[in-house]
């Protein structure tokens, strides 16, 4: 799950992560080469408002910026002609990217900027934004987005799902994390084999516990899997009403009646057979291929992996999260670049570049290149992108439950509260603790890093 983890962070230093999940590489699927786009017209904004920033005086010079990233190949390629794009547009900022690799990609990061000798940009998921806020490191776009001038218009109401609540909710008037694109969890389904015994696409948990059971007596194999039984433990807690973090507290919430059932009743179908956790393979896309498994839930980014897995062996199928509870919920695995603070003129730079770069032909380009979701209403209803849609089966899946997305509070400590709930699940599917025993652990080893 560790390694899921670093897949996931990728994709938002714009490589999908979760894409190494089950998908093809950042969660791809080959796309088009971004194609520019005019920006909007500029006026005044619904987010929220600040003081309107100063606009520094264009320099003899352009101000030059650089993001880190850990892209490659024609991920990178496609981010190289962007930024050459940005900078032959205009002359006020010269904008430069630099690979790194993977392993202490955030340690690296922190230690640079800690000694000022960081990048201006990086994408990032909020609970890494978090880390930095308690030292007002991050660069607040609101004032920029606001502005009447270069603002960008209609920017609250064009984010799907819940992202505004998501990039707002340190500080319901500042914008630290500027969005770009979003994946998430899809369920993918062996259509050969449900088709065969008569069973349709789960849509809820009693759906795949039922088809699940079937599938292990009449296949021998059992019916479901997920690549990270984190986010879907999360999932079904925050379906059934359950609560996760406190952000006021900084204590976590989940070890009560909600999270204890549903950790007791995932912890019982994998014991039973009818469900695996995904061990030594990381990924399920290949035990999925080799029909060790009937279904499984994995990252969206991820269905080309799933389909070289296959390799035409049977149909494959895909479907949204099913949804089973009081409130609709998926995972949001969307990310946000987030700015350094130096100087006045860099931020601007930097906001200057993120929107060119989010404009909705261009991000709408670049979402079809990670198998993702545009962030943005408009990009996500241009015909080329709605085409697109009619070729992924799991954008399309995506698609369809964009308006589920929804997030968990991020503070310092939160990712490492992950790291606790795997070893939890882990724990009690194994039998090495009882459910509550393995509860009762994640929690006071979660407490103990949120209050550090």
């Amino acid at each position: 799950m560790k390694k899921l983890s670093v897949a996931v962070l990728s994709i938002f230093l714009l490589i999908s992560i979760l894409a190494g999940c089950t998908t093809p590489a950042p969660a791809p699927t080959a796309a088009p080469a971004p194609v520019e786009a005019t920006a909007p017209e500029a006026k005044p904004t619904d987010a929220p408002a600040p003081a309107e920033p100063e606009k520094p005086a264009a320099p003899a010079e352009p101000v030059e910026i650089t993001m880190w990233h850990t892209l490659a190949e024609h991920h990178q390629a496609a981010l190289d002609k962007i930024i050459e794009d940005f900078n032959n547009s205009q002359s006020e900022v010269k904008m430069t990217s630099i690979a790194q690799p993977y392993q202490d990609f955030w340690a690296k990061v922190m230690q640079a900027v800690r000694n000022g000798t960081g990048p201006d940009l990086v994408g990032s998921f909020p609970t890494e934004a978090a880390n930095y806020l308690a030292d007002d490191l991050l660069v607040d776009f609101a004032p920029f987005i606001n502005d009447p001038e270069i603002g960008i218009p209609n920017f609250k109401e064009s984010l799907s799902g819940e992202l505004y609540g998501e990039i707002t909710q340190w500080d319901p008037d500042k914008i630290y994390l500027f969005p770009a694109i979003s994946t998430s969890e899809v369920l993918f389904y062996n259509k050969t084999m449900f088709d065969e015994l008569g069973l349709e696409a789960p849509k809820t948990w009693a759906d795949v516990e039922n088809y699940s059971k079937v599938i292990r007596e009449k296949k021998g194999i059992p019916g479901f899997g997920t690549d990270s039984a984190i986010d879907t433990w999360q999932g079904l807690v925050k379906q059934a009403g359950g609560d996760y973090i406190d952000p006021v507290t900084k204590t976590v919430k989940f070890n009560d009646e909600i999270g204890l059932k549903q950790l007791t009743w995932f912890a019982d179908n994998v014991k039973a057979g009818n469900f695996r956790l995904v061990g030594e393979d990381y990924y399920f896309s290949n035990p999925f291929g080799s029909e060790a498994v009937g279904s499984y839930i994995g990252s969206s980014a991820g269905v080309q992996y799933v389909m070289d897995a296959v390799g035409g062996k049977f149909e494959v199928g895909c479907v949204p999260i099913p949804q089973e509870g009081t409130v609709p919920y998926i995972s949001s695995w969307g990310t946000g670049y987030m700015a350094f603070k130096t100087t006045e003129e860099k931020a601007q730079a930097a906001y200057k570049f993120l929107r060119f770069f989010t404009e909705p032909e261009r991000v709408a380009g670049w979402a079809i290149a990670f198998g993702a979701i545009p962030a943005y209403k408009e990009a996500r209803e241009l015909p080329v992108y709605q085409d697109y849609l009619e070729t992924n089966i799991a954008a399309k899946a995506l698609y369809e439950q964009i308006d589920r997305i929804s997030f968990l509070s991020s503070i310092p400590g939160s990712a490492a509260v992950r790291t606790h709930i795997d070893r939890m699940i882990q724990e009690a599917a194994m039998g090495v603790l009882e459910p509550k025993a393995a509860l009762d652990a994640a929690e006071a080893a979660s407490n103990a890093d949120l209050q550090q």
